[in-house]
């Protein structure tokens, strides 16, 4: 029988997708909360967790990823008295309003937030750092006893939740205010810090944050990397500095950093998280360029744009919107060949082209899967031996032979396909193409069985 091949042509489109695991996040909130009012944020986890207000707040863009984060004395008020009923609410609110949860521990804040619990600064070597013009005690980084203690909290939430797979990321944070590295801390201890979150965190992706010293030794281990200060261009000049001259993160620090890191490359295998400094409103007020800033964005493959959860500018829209749908893995079904009409109880020949045009690959596991329909029958065909986290910006290509399953009689079979959770027969991810299915599979068309 002389071979016939069908060619499937699915048509691309640029609509959103509400795919997991990339793009905006909210912040300390979820899909359909009120937004942070102005300009304005709260580095306090929510605590409590009211009725949602509509799909996607008028000002902001959807999102499937909650970002919010806590301190420690709400988590462990005493010593080995661990409470954590407000993840479990996060969790639990994020799987309601179709979203994962990306964590953040924090040990202390600044001098007007909360510090470290009692129980800990009264027993337990503590020390003097400015932060600007403040003085506070804060804990000794250096101390055997803060990685016990503050090390502890972190193995007892990674116990209860990294197989949680609504856990989207957790970030690194052992240094200065917030974790994010104003501190002392050695170069030992930092490895140790590292090492901690890798054992206790093999199935979460991990973020460290940016700079010296507790970049590097994170991103040995493995992890992907976080800024929180995303689009600064400020301008604050002095008597030596031209304004358009002066010193501002986007420029001095994150190109260098992410050298120095050893973070180039990391994108490949973890994801890259992007917090704005301030907040997008703040941008367009003082007349930033938004353009390079978003252009600097998808230069580091980021997968995650964290706006803060406050109103975006409407002239800024548009911009925000297609950036962010460039976040991360976006899958266009570009073709399918598939041999047709062949024998029953034979095999039939499956070729696929498959372009990842988002900056990243996606970092969890899913499979590609076959869907084979005959009357009421389905059968499912799983490629478990591919593996999706491998799909760089670019093409990745399927060619197989795939065995038809016997239960298919002479006739004709509707062919899709679908990238399925691990151990499912659902498709989680959709491919960016018109001929998708309410539940996620993309139409191939089908074969004739003889």
């Amino acid at each position: 029988m002389a071979e016939v091949v069908r060619r499937v042509r699915p048509t691309p489109t640029d609509e959103y997708l509400d795919n997991p695991h990339r793009g905006c996040c909210t912040f300390q909130h979820f899909n359909g909360d009120e937004l942070f009012p102005g300009t304005s944020w709260s580095e306090e986890g929510p605590l409590a967790f009211p009725p949602r207000k509509a799909e996607v707040i008028p000002g902001y863009l959807p999102t499937t990823v909650s970002y919010c984060r806590w301190f420690w004395p709400v988590l462990e008020p005493e010593e080995g008295r661990y409470d954590f009923s407000v993840i479990d609410g996060a969790l639990e609110t994020a799987a309601a309003r179709g979203q994962t949860l990306a964590v953040r521990l924090m040990a202390f804040g600044s001098a007007h937030q909360p510090q470290v619990p009692e129980w800990y600064a009264r027993r337990h070597p503590m020390a003097e750092t400015r932060l600007k013009s403040t003085v506070q005690r804060v804990p000794d980084h250096n101390a055997p006893e803060y990685l016990e203690h503050w090390g502890g909290l972190v193995r007892e939430f990674a116990r209860r939740y990294d197989a949680n797979p609504l856990l989207e990321t957790i970030d690194i944070t052992y240094i200065g205010p917030w974790g994010e590295g104003a501190g002392e801390c050695g170069v030992e201890q930092c490895r140790l810090f590292a090492q901690l979150w890798k054992e206790a965190f093999p199935n979460t992706p991990r973020l460290a944050l940016i700079g010296h010293p507790q970049m590097a030794p994170a991103i040995a281990t493995g992890s992907g990397w976080r800024a929180d200060c995303f689009g600064d261009l400020r301008n604050m000049g002095s008597p030596e500095v031209p304004r358009q001259l002066s010193w501002n993160h986007m420029y001095e620090a994150y190109p260098q950093e992410v050298a120095q890191g050893g973070a180039q490359e990391a994108w490949r295998t973890a994801p890259v998280h992007y917090e704005t400094c301030w907040v997008p409103m703040f941008w367009y007020q003082h007349g930033f360029d938004i353009d390079f800033i978003l252009e600097q964005g998808l230069k580091y493959h980021t997968t995650y744009f964290m706006p803060k959860y406050t109103a975006l500018p409407e002239p800024w829209m548009e911009k925000l919107d297609r950036f962010c749908r460039k976040l991360g893995y976006r899958y266009v079904y570009r073709q399918a060949i598939i041999e047709s009409p062949v024998k029953a109880g034979t095999s039939f020949r499956f070729q696929s082209w498959i372009e990842n045009v988002g900056v990243a690959p996606i970092y969890r596991r899913y499979d590609f899967a076959l869907r084979l329909r005959q009357g009421d029958r389905s059968e499912y065909v799983v490629f478990d031996d591919v593996d999706i986290r491998k799909w760089l910006p670019g093409d990745a290509i399927l060619d197989r032979r795939v065995p038809l399953p016997p239960s298919l009689k002479p006739g004709w079979v509707d062919l899709s396909a679908g990238l399925v959770a691990p151990g499912t027969r659902e498709a989680r991810v959709s491919f960016a193409v018109k001929e998708v299915f309410s539940d996620r599979w993309v139409a191939l068309g089908g074969i004739e069985i003889l």
